[in-house]
């Protein structure tokens, strides 16, 4: 299997300086040069985005569309809580991450539609009710980004490629997942996700829609593996009902796996777990259909 073009995690760390990868942008270029893993979930570009076995921790990574961008928070060991950290494929190469310009009041939780076309995020300078936050959005329109637009009281946003947006809501006293359509260029109103996903005994966060909507991975610390997080995933039926809820400890391990992204081309998961970020390939999923 091919981890990577370049080795190490040394040896991408100091490619990334030195650039030296083509002068064009190829899908071998994406993510890093790299290709998820299939069996078992690792460590997302060791010594680049990870930054394993320091005071780092980094979670929430987003990529465009090409995977030739990303977004993540990272925080720790002097680097302010709320930052946002951006690299990109330059034909230099890929960039080091540094704080991201898009981000200048900071912000957390980041994700992208899956066309790359809509930034969602947290603002923390803005709270909403019941201590909760508000969700904002950004737009690329004539060749550059809106200024954030305060949407509605949320956390950790998801969207499908309709425009369907997936976030954490606080619902009857607890956390739960909810979800707003895109009608006429605008959100509709709030849906909280139906049974058997929703489950009044439990608390769900941080949900991840697959670009296509087929399937909605959360994680919970309710559910039977009580006292440790864990990731769920329900899959839509032809009906349009969403399936039981699967306990993904099969796909992820003993991992304390939280707060999924699944990437534009829906072929990586991507999750944090002990202040890293780990992937792996999402045909891993299906095995639990």
């Amino acid at each position: 299997m091919k981890t990577s073009r370049w080795g190490s995690g040394v040896l991408v760390a100091a490619l990334l300086v030195l650039g030296g990868v083509g002068l064009d942008g190829r899908a071998s270029d994406a993510y890093f040069g790299l290709e998820p893993p299939a069996e078992r979930p690792e460590i997302f570009a060791p010594g680049i985005v990870s930054r394993a076995g320091d005071r780092l921790r980094e979670s929430d990574i987003a990529f465009w569309p090409d995977g030739l961008r990303c977004i993540f928070a990272r925080f720790g060991d002097g680097i302010p809580d709320y930052t946002i950290f951006e690299s990109r494929w330059t034909a230099e190469g890929w960039t080091a991450p540094e704080p991201s310009p898009l981000f200048p009041k900071g912000g957390f939780e980041p994700s992208l539609s899956p066309d790359g076309r809509r930034i969602f995020y947290i603002r923390p300078e803005i709270p909403a009710e019941h201590g909760s936050h508000r969700l904002h959005m950004m737009e690329y329109a004539s060749g550059a980004w809106t200024a954030p637009e305060p949407l509605f009281a949320g956390l950790y946003a998801s969207a499908t490629l309709d425009g369907t947006l997936y976030y954490t809501t606080y619902y009857r006293n607890r956390d739960h997942i909810a979800y707003r359509m895109w009608v006429d260029g605008a959100y509709g109103p709030q849906r909280v996700v139906e049974d058997p996903v929703y489950d009044s005994w439990h608390e769900d966060a941080h949900p991840c829609v697959a670009p296509d909507g087929s399937y909605l991975i959360f994680d919970s610390d309710t559910r039977p593996r009580s006292g440790m997080c864990s990731l769920y995933v329900s899959f839509r039926a032809d009906d349009g009902v969403w399936t039981e809820p699967i306990d993904m400890a099969p796909v992820v391990g003993d991992l304390p796996a939280a707060m999924a992204r699944i990437s534009p081309d829906g072929k990586a998961l991507f999750f944090k777990a002990d202040g890293d970020i780990y992937w792996i390939a999402t045909s891993a999923i299906e095995r639990l259909r």
